[in-house]
């Protein structure tokens, strides 16, 4: 097998094939180029249509190896040198003037816990093809789980975009990388005679909390904010704020900006359970239900206020009393309520509205297989027609 050699370190690029070196323009196969990452590994990549695309591929790792190009561009070569974690670090900061709290959050957890410890000390300009590979591959190795994966490789890549733009890297270290792939596995449900052994077994506030989110597909920390002025409409509840596991303050919802909603239907059994509880604990001075202490407003849920793993325990213990031996988490509440809506006939367009979902291929992918039927009712009622 014969090969060209670019520059030095530029790599080679080959064929492997019958056909002698001077005929490589016109056999078909394609071309390979082989080089080495900026870890020094030997790379191997292949597909390359003509001599040209792999010259010119060549070259590129070559740039991003070198670092930013000469542009005289000061403010690209102060990047190119700073350490990841420090670059990471402003590039949020300077940020949080346009992203909600819980943004920010989710941005600076994927940091700390699965980029940093990793390529926080690495150079921005180093950032290669092999560097992201290298780094995927550890996550994987760690047994990471994927929406994890998911979610720092979007973190990762919005930062080192931005140190792109600005002329910091030369060429885009995510060309040709895959993103990890996060499906998520097949939701189990409760019957209805689990929920309401469920709701039997559970302390009034742990039992509101079901009420929500199996009623009205309110996510746990929505639940949390449960607030008597919420009820817009006897069978109307606007969801406006959630409350996190780490803090004592009202949020804004997932996905959405401060003041943005959405109105979800409130069934009759949920508003009755909710009038209970109001009647019988009362509200704070601003309508919420779920506090402690001194009833001002700054504590929501004592269970959910020392943590998630408060709560966890709190879940587990009632469905121990309740009989209930399959492990459900309380998100199988939302998942009954999408059951019940799209079992009955309810568009799941209106279903990924209540649920706040992103987008309506999110609800789609997670509950399509709760409407099986939906092709051949849909040719039964044309038929009607035709």
């Amino acid at each position: 097998m014969a090969t060209k050699t670019l520059t030095r370190g530029m790599g080679t690029f080959f064929k492997e094939c019958e056909h002698p070196e001077s005929r490589w323009s016109k056999c078909p196969h394609p071309y390979k180029i082989r080089y080495r990452d900026a870890t020094g590994r030997q790379r191997e990549e292949a597909g390359y249509a003509t001599q040209d695309k792999a010259k010119a591929r060549l070259n590129e790792i070559y740039q991003a190896k070198k670092g930013p190009l000469k542009t005289g561009n000061t403010e690209a070569q102060e990047i190119a040198e700073m350490r990841f974690e420090d670059f990471a670090a402003r590039y949020i900061s300077n940020r949080k003037r346009g992203l909600e709290s819980n943004t920010i959050e989710q941005y600076e957890l994927g940091l700390k816990a699965h980029i940093n410890p990793h390529v926080g000390s690495r150079r921005v300009g180093t950032f290669t093809p092999g560097v992201i590979e290298d780094w995927l591959n550890g996550m994987e190795l760690n047994k990471v789980g994927l929406a994890s994966q998911k979610n720092a490789f979007l973190v990762l890549k919005l930062v080192v975009d931005a140190a792109r733009h600005r002329g910091a890297i030369a060429s885009d270290p995510f060309l040709d990388i895959a993103r990890p792939n996060y499906v998520p596995n097949e939701v189990i449900i409760p019957t209805f005679e689990e929920l309401n052994a469920i709701r039997d077994a559970a302390e009034d506030d742990l039992r509101l909390v079901i009420e929500l989110m199996s009623g009205c597909g309110h996510r746990n920390g929505e639940a949390h904010a449960a607030n008597m002025r919420s009820i817009v409409a006897d069978d109307v509840y606007r969801i406006n704020e959630q409350i996190h596991s780490n803090k004592v303050q009202p949020a804004p919802l997932k996905h959405r900006k401060r003041g943005e909603f959405r109105e979800v239907p409130l069934p009759r059994k949920t508003h009755d359970f909710f009038s209970y509880f109001t009647d019988t604990y009362g509200t704070d001075k601003n309508g919420y239900l779920l506090v402690k202490g001194n009833g001002s407003g700054n504590q929501h849920m004592q269970h959910y206020f020392y943590g998630k793993q408060t709560l966890r325990w709190r879940w587990d213990r009632c469905l121990e009393r309740a009989g209930v031996e399959v492990k459900y988490t309380m998100y199988s509440l939302r998942h009954y309520f999408a059951s019940n809506c799209l079992t009955h006939g309810i568009p799941i367009t209106d279903v990924a509205e209540w649920m706040g979902h992103k987008s309506i291929e999110v609800t789609y992918r997670i509950y399509r297989h709760l409407v099986p039927g939906s092709i051949t009712r849909a040719a039964k009622i044309l038929n009607e027609r035709l």
